[in-house]
């Protein structure tokens, strides 16, 4: 489902401190298939944040998807770590709650609700480094950045159960709108049978231009099976 597979790619930049209030709508072809809504606010150095998506529109008459999501960390030399995620996901009637406790940028613990059979594509979450929650990911990158600050990135993402990089290219300005051609790519934790039907997506990230001469993510892109997925800020 799109919007179940989008959802991760939004992973973190480089911080600055603020609030968001923000909604996004997914479309198919031109057609509303979801929506996307987070809210989140810094306080000292510890942020909070909540986020809920939903499949909407014909896509929401085909299949039965929801999910929300809360995360809290700490702010670092200006960057996001996360403390707690947890995630509670409805897909086509199966409810399915993780949680999962960070040490720093390495996870110390997950639990999930109910409880999951163990899968000989399981990976140990506390062997994984450097990652960052997705919700964490996603209030940190809807920040406004310096332009120069929007590409030329990568970042792993670990979700509970697995580990996923973005790759953001070299950036192209437009008159104050910078584009980043961009590569999402699965890599630990997923079946074989998931790495053969999609390991990997190119998408193209769209920064527009915000009060300060910042640049934040107005729109992302990315062809699917089902026709070109626009990702797209009210």
């Amino acid at each position: 489902m799109v919007l179940r597979f989008i959802l991760p790619l939004l992973l973190a930049l480089p911080a600055h401190a603020g609030n968001v209030d923000a909604q996004y709508t997914l479309s198919l072809r031109g057609i509303t298939g979801g929506q996307i809504a987070i809210r989140g606010a810094d306080s000292g150095g510890s942020y909070s944040v909540s986020s809920a998506a939903k499949a909407t529109g014909l896509v929401g008459a085909l299949v039965k998807y929801g999910f929300e999501g809360r995360a809290q960390g700490q702010i670092r030399d200006g960057r996001y770590i996360s403390t707690t995620y947890s995630e509670v996901e409805v897909d086509d009637g199966e409810r399915t709650v993780a949680t999962t406790e960070f040490n720093g940028t390495t996870p110390a613990s997950v639990t999930f609700d109910p409880a999951r059979a163990p899968e000989p594509h399981d990976i140990d979450p506390t062997a994984q480094q450097g990652v960052v929650d997705p919700l964490t990911a996603l209030y940190a990158v809807l920040q406004p950045v310096a332009p120069d600050a929007a590409c030329d990135r990568r970042f792993d993402l670990f979700d509970g159960r697995h580990v996923s990089r973005l790759t953001l290219g070299a950036p192209r300005e437009t008159g104050g709108t910078v584009t980043c051609p961009a590569e999402y790519r699965r890599l630990r934790g997923y079946s074989e049978e998931q790495l053969a039907k999609r390991e990997a997506v190119e998408m193209t990230f769209v920064f527009t231009p915000v009060a300060g001469g910042r640049v934040q993510v107005g729109e992302i892109r990315s062809d699917t099976s089902l026709g070109q997925a626009v990702l797209r800020r009210q």
